[in-house]
Protein backbone atom coordinates (compact mmCIF):
# COMPACT_ATOMS: atom_id res chain seq x y z
CA UNK A 1 0.00 0.00 0.00
CA UNK A 2 1.14 3.55 -0.69
CA UNK A 3 1.74 5.91 2.21
CA UNK A 4 -1.44 6.49 4.16
CA UNK A 5 -2.57 10.15 4.02
CA UNK A 6 -2.43 12.02 7.30
CA UNK A 7 -5.54 13.47 8.91
CA UNK A 8 -5.61 16.78 10.77
CA UNK A 9 -8.75 17.65 12.72
CA UNK A 10 -8.94 21.42 13.00
CA UNK A 11 -10.98 23.87 15.04
CA UNK A 12 -10.59 22.07 18.38
CA UNK A 13 -12.17 24.10 21.20
CA UNK A 14 -12.67 21.59 24.00
CA UNK A 15 -11.03 18.60 25.66
CA UNK A 16 -13.67 15.99 24.80
CA UNK A 17 -13.49 16.74 21.07
CA UNK A 18 -9.70 16.56 21.20
CA UNK A 19 -9.72 13.18 22.94
CA UNK A 20 -12.31 11.74 20.53
CA UNK A 21 -10.37 12.94 17.48
CA UNK A 22 -7.20 11.32 18.78
CA UNK A 23 -9.01 8.10 19.67
CA UNK A 24 -10.44 7.84 16.17
CA UNK A 25 -7.04 8.34 14.55
CA UNK A 26 -6.24 12.02 14.00
CA UNK A 27 -2.56 12.64 13.31
CA UNK A 28 -2.69 16.27 14.43
CA UNK A 29 -5.10 18.55 16.27
CA UNK A 30 -5.54 22.14 15.06
CA UNK A 31 -6.18 25.06 17.42
CA UNK A 32 -7.16 28.36 15.79
CA UNK A 33 -5.69 31.49 17.37
CA UNK A 34 -7.72 33.99 15.37
CA UNK A 35 -10.44 35.91 17.14
CA UNK A 36 -12.56 36.38 14.00
CA UNK A 37 -12.91 32.63 13.50
CA UNK A 38 -16.04 30.84 14.67
CA UNK A 39 -13.69 28.14 15.93
CA UNK A 40 -11.15 30.45 17.52
CA UNK A 41 -9.75 29.70 20.96
CA UNK A 42 -7.84 31.85 23.45
CA UNK A 43 -4.33 30.68 24.24
CA UNK A 44 -4.96 30.10 27.98
CA UNK A 45 -7.80 27.67 27.22
CA UNK A 46 -5.81 25.92 24.48
CA UNK A 47 -2.87 25.58 26.88
CA UNK A 48 -5.10 23.87 29.44
CA UNK A 49 -6.44 21.40 26.86
CA UNK A 50 -3.03 20.64 25.40
CA UNK A 51 -1.48 20.24 28.84
CA UNK A 52 -4.16 17.76 29.89
CA UNK A 53 -3.75 15.75 26.70
CA UNK A 54 0.01 15.54 27.05
CA UNK A 55 -0.13 14.38 30.66
CA UNK A 56 -1.69 11.16 29.38
CA UNK A 57 1.33 9.76 27.53
CA UNK A 58 0.35 7.69 24.52
CA UNK A 59 1.97 4.34 23.82
CA UNK A 60 2.63 5.08 20.15
CA UNK A 61 4.00 8.16 18.42
CA UNK A 62 2.38 9.91 15.49
CA UNK A 63 4.22 11.36 12.52
CA UNK A 64 3.03 14.54 10.86
CA UNK A 65 5.17 16.63 8.52
CA UNK A 66 8.58 16.73 10.23
CA UNK A 67 7.27 16.03 13.74
CA UNK A 68 7.26 12.70 15.54
CA UNK A 69 5.44 12.84 18.86
CA UNK A 70 2.60 11.19 20.77
CA UNK A 71 0.32 14.21 20.34
CA UNK A 72 1.05 16.69 17.55
CA UNK A 73 -0.45 20.16 17.90
CA UNK A 74 -0.93 22.59 15.03
CA UNK A 75 -1.45 26.26 15.85
CA UNK A 76 -3.40 28.17 13.20
CA UNK A 77 -2.68 31.88 12.78
CA UNK A 78 -3.94 34.56 10.40
CA UNK A 79 -1.66 37.54 9.70
CA UNK A 80 -0.63 37.49 13.35
CA UNK A 81 2.05 39.79 14.73
CA UNK A 82 5.22 37.73 14.62
CA UNK A 83 6.30 38.21 18.22
CA UNK A 84 2.83 37.34 19.51
CA UNK A 85 2.74 34.23 17.32
CA UNK A 86 6.13 33.07 18.57
CA UNK A 87 5.15 33.70 22.17
CA UNK A 88 2.08 31.45 21.81
CA UNK A 89 4.08 28.75 20.03
CA UNK A 90 6.68 28.72 22.80
CA UNK A 91 4.22 28.94 25.70
CA UNK A 92 1.96 26.15 24.40
CA UNK A 93 4.77 24.00 22.97
CA UNK A 94 3.10 23.98 19.56
CA UNK A 95 4.61 21.62 17.00
CA UNK A 96 3.35 22.96 13.65
CA UNK A 97 2.63 26.59 12.76
CA UNK A 98 -0.11 26.99 10.16
CA UNK A 99 -0.25 30.36 8.45
CA UNK A 100 -3.72 30.83 6.97
CA UNK A 101 -3.65 34.51 6.01
CA UNK A 102 -1.77 36.47 3.36
CA UNK A 103 1.65 36.03 4.95
CA UNK A 104 4.48 36.86 2.54
CA UNK A 105 7.88 35.28 2.02
CA UNK A 106 9.44 38.12 4.03
CA UNK A 107 7.01 37.50 6.89
CA UNK A 108 7.95 33.82 6.94
CA UNK A 109 11.67 34.55 6.84
CA UNK A 110 11.35 37.04 9.68
CA UNK A 111 9.59 34.47 11.86
CA UNK A 112 12.92 32.62 11.98
CA UNK A 113 11.19 29.31 12.67
CA UNK A 114 12.02 25.86 11.32
CA UNK A 115 10.38 25.91 7.86
CA UNK A 116 9.77 22.16 8.00
CA UNK A 117 7.33 22.95 10.80
CA UNK A 118 5.47 25.69 8.94
CA UNK A 119 2.29 24.88 7.01
CA UNK A 120 1.23 27.68 4.65
CA UNK A 121 -2.36 27.78 3.45
CA UNK A 122 -2.93 28.68 -0.20
CA UNK A 123 -6.53 29.49 -1.08
CA UNK A 124 -7.57 28.17 -4.49
CA UNK A 125 -10.16 29.87 -6.66
CA UNK A 126 -8.88 29.21 -10.17
CA UNK A 127 -5.85 27.93 -12.07
CA UNK A 128 -3.91 31.16 -11.55
CA UNK A 129 -3.79 30.47 -7.82
CA UNK A 130 -1.67 27.38 -8.42
CA UNK A 131 1.29 29.70 -9.05
CA UNK A 132 1.13 30.63 -5.36
CA UNK A 133 1.91 27.02 -4.51
CA UNK A 134 5.26 27.27 -6.28
CA UNK A 135 5.93 30.65 -4.65
CA UNK A 136 5.65 29.16 -1.18
CA UNK A 137 7.27 25.83 -2.03
CA UNK A 138 10.34 27.76 -3.20
CA UNK A 139 10.54 29.30 0.27
CA UNK A 140 10.78 25.81 1.71
CA UNK A 141 7.56 25.55 3.74
CA UNK A 142 4.82 22.91 3.66
CA UNK A 143 1.62 23.64 1.72
CA UNK A 144 -2.06 23.34 2.59
CA UNK A 145 -4.53 23.93 -0.24
CA UNK A 146 -7.91 25.30 0.80
CA UNK A 147 -10.92 26.88 -0.90
CA UNK A 148 -10.99 30.58 -1.63
CA UNK A 149 -14.26 31.92 -0.26
CA UNK A 150 -14.23 35.71 -0.15
CA UNK A 151 -11.93 38.51 0.92
CA UNK A 152 -11.25 38.26 4.63
CA UNK A 153 -12.38 34.62 4.97
CA UNK A 154 -9.56 32.22 5.75
CA UNK A 155 -10.99 28.70 5.78
CA UNK A 156 -13.60 26.71 7.65
CA UNK A 157 -16.30 27.41 5.06
CA UNK A 158 -17.14 23.81 4.20
CA UNK A 159 -16.72 24.67 0.52
CA UNK A 160 -14.71 22.57 -1.93
CA UNK A 161 -12.61 23.71 -4.86
CA UNK A 162 -12.13 22.09 -8.27
CA UNK A 163 -9.67 19.24 -7.66
CA UNK A 164 -8.87 18.95 -11.38
CA UNK A 165 -6.88 22.17 -10.98
CA UNK A 166 -4.29 20.06 -9.15
CA UNK A 167 -3.66 17.66 -12.02
CA UNK A 168 -0.10 18.86 -12.63
CA UNK A 169 0.91 19.17 -8.98
CA UNK A 170 2.92 16.66 -7.00
CA UNK A 171 0.64 16.22 -4.00
CA UNK A 172 2.89 13.86 -2.07
CA UNK A 173 3.88 16.65 0.32
CA UNK A 174 0.70 18.77 0.16
CA UNK A 175 -2.28 18.89 2.53
CA UNK A 176 -5.80 19.37 1.17
CA UNK A 177 -8.70 21.14 2.93
CA UNK A 178 -12.09 22.50 1.91
CA UNK A 179 -15.41 20.73 2.29
CA UNK A 180 -13.92 17.32 3.17
CA UNK A 181 -16.16 15.02 5.17
CA UNK A 182 -17.56 11.51 5.55
CA UNK A 183 -19.84 11.87 2.52
CA UNK A 184 -17.12 12.66 -0.03
CA UNK A 185 -13.77 11.36 1.23
CA UNK A 186 -14.00 8.16 -0.84
CA UNK A 187 -14.72 10.12 -4.04
CA UNK A 188 -11.93 12.58 -3.29
CA UNK A 189 -9.44 9.75 -2.85
CA UNK A 190 -10.40 8.36 -6.24
CA UNK A 191 -9.23 11.66 -7.75
CA UNK A 192 -6.22 12.65 -5.64
CA UNK A 193 -3.82 11.14 -3.14
CA UNK A 194 -2.24 14.02 -1.18
CA UNK A 195 0.04 13.94 1.83
CA UNK A 196 -2.98 14.50 4.03
CA UNK A 197 -6.44 15.92 4.64
CA UNK A 198 -7.49 18.77 6.91
CA UNK A 199 -11.13 18.92 7.99
CA UNK A 200 -13.41 20.68 10.39
CA UNK A 201 -16.85 21.97 9.38
CA UNK A 202 -18.13 18.73 7.80
CA UNK A 203 -17.68 16.84 11.09
CA UNK A 204 -19.35 19.37 13.38
CA UNK A 205 -22.68 19.84 15.13
CA UNK A 206 -21.99 23.56 14.91
CA UNK A 207 -18.80 25.65 14.58
CA UNK A 208 -16.40 24.61 17.31
CA UNK A 209 -18.25 21.46 18.42
CA UNK A 210 -17.47 18.14 16.74
CA UNK A 211 -20.12 15.56 15.93
CA UNK A 212 -18.66 12.21 17.01
CA UNK A 213 -20.85 10.16 14.67
CA UNK A 214 -19.77 12.25 11.68
CA UNK A 215 -16.15 12.09 12.77
CA UNK A 216 -16.33 8.32 13.23
CA UNK A 217 -18.03 7.94 9.82
CA UNK A 218 -15.27 9.96 8.23
CA UNK A 219 -12.55 7.67 9.56
CA UNK A 220 -14.54 4.55 8.62
CA UNK A 221 -15.02 5.81 5.06
CA UNK A 222 -11.43 7.03 4.86
CA UNK A 223 -10.08 3.61 5.83
CA UNK A 224 -12.58 1.90 3.55
CA UNK A 225 -11.32 4.00 0.62
CA UNK A 226 -7.74 3.08 1.50
CA UNK A 227 -8.68 -0.60 1.43
CA UNK A 228 -10.35 -0.25 -1.98
CA UNK A 229 -7.34 1.57 -3.39
CA UNK A 230 -4.94 -1.05 -2.12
Amino acid sequence: MQNIPKVKICGITNLNDAREALKLGADSLGFIFYDKSKRGIISIKAKEIIGTLRKAKKEFSKEFLSVNRDIIITGVFVNEKQEHLKAIVKDLNIDIVQLSGTESADYIEELNLNKNKILKAVHIKNEADIEKVYYYKNIGVNILLDTYAEEGTYGGTGLSFNLTLLKNLDLSSIMIAGGIGPDNIANIMEIIRPYGFDLSSKIEDYPGKKDYEKMSSFFDNFRGALYEIS
